[in-house]
């Protein structure tokens, strides 16, 4: 019995990403900023994902941290994405209030 099956099997099982988990209402989560945008409707924010789950942090910078706890999860009716409302408190600095939620 020829091996080389085990062995593509075993590449192809490796070449699927690992699909991350979906941030869950109550729990606590630490998050990084990826990227900022300034919405002529929200102002400056920093946005940073869990899963497919999208967190909108007020003037929130690229790489800051945040420590979130997830109130309530709706989709956006304008990107149709998933969103977050939460209570956040910035790691290493004096920033704390609430996520943007969903419209």
């Amino acid at each position: 019995m020829s091996t080389s099956w085990f062995a593509g099997a075993v590449f192809a099982v490796l070449a699927v990403p690992v699909l991350a988990q979906d941030a869950e209402v109550g729990k606590e989560y630490e998050i990084t900023i990826q990227t900022e945008q300034d919405n002529q409707y929200t102002g400056p924010n920093g946005q940073a994902k869990i899963g497919g789950i999208v967190f909108m942090i007020p003037n929130a910078k690229v790489m800051e941290k945040y420590k979130v706890k997830v109130t309530e999860i709706r989709e956006n009716q304008h990107t149709m994405a998933k969103q977050a409302s939460c209570d956040f408190e910035q790691i290493g600095g004096t920033k704390k209030g609430n996520c943007i939620g969903a419209p």
